[in-house]
């Protein structure tokens, strides 16, 4: 197998041996990787430790999927972004969209809130650095909240969707 490490931030599935030596499959964001082995953090937000002994194969996964955001109804979004603290016209996206084609950013998000599947964010937040946080949180899509006419081209450009 090739040992060479995935990059800190990059999801990736890894099938390996547990302690009954049978093959098992995780799916997290690599945590830590070095010359004895990987450190994952799953979907539960547990970390999980593996040697290199036990690693029989990882591969990079983008970022889960989930729901089709356009689908949600606009109504969970608004309280959503009450409890977030924004305002304005909504536009929503997958962040599997957002950020399959972009290098993993660690860190956090200030000002970003995770409610199950969904992160809200406002408008002056850097996007990519809450799209990956908020992944890492298990989120699955991201509402950003805004009224100014320059960010919301950006984020046109970026691929949201603005829902009424």
């Amino acid at each position: 197998m090739d040992r060479r490490s995935p990059e800190i931030g990059n999801r990736i599935s890894i099938r390996y041996a547990n302690t009954d030596n049978e093959s098992t499959e995780l799916v997290g964001f690599v945590v830590a990787a070095d010359a004895d082995g990987l450190r994952l953090r799953t979907r539960d937000h547990a970390e999980k430790a593996l040697a290199w002994a036990q690693i029989q194969a990882w591969r990079t996964v983008g970022v889960a999927r989930g729901r089709d955001p356009l689908r949600t109804p606009v109504t969970e979004l608004d309280q959503l972004a009450d409890i977030a603290g924004v305002t304005g016209r909504v536009f929503v996206v997958r962040l599997s969209q957002l950020l399959d084609a972009q290098p993993p950013q660690l860190g956090t998000a200030t000002g970003v809130r995770v409610d199950r599947e969904w992160a809200t964010a406002p408008a002056e937040v850097d996007l990519f650095a809450a799209a990956w946080w908020a992944a890492r949180l298990d989120a699955r899509s991201l509402q950003v909240r805004t009224n100014d006419p320059t960010r919301i081209a950006e984020l046109l450009a970026a691929g949201f969707t603005e829902v009424h």
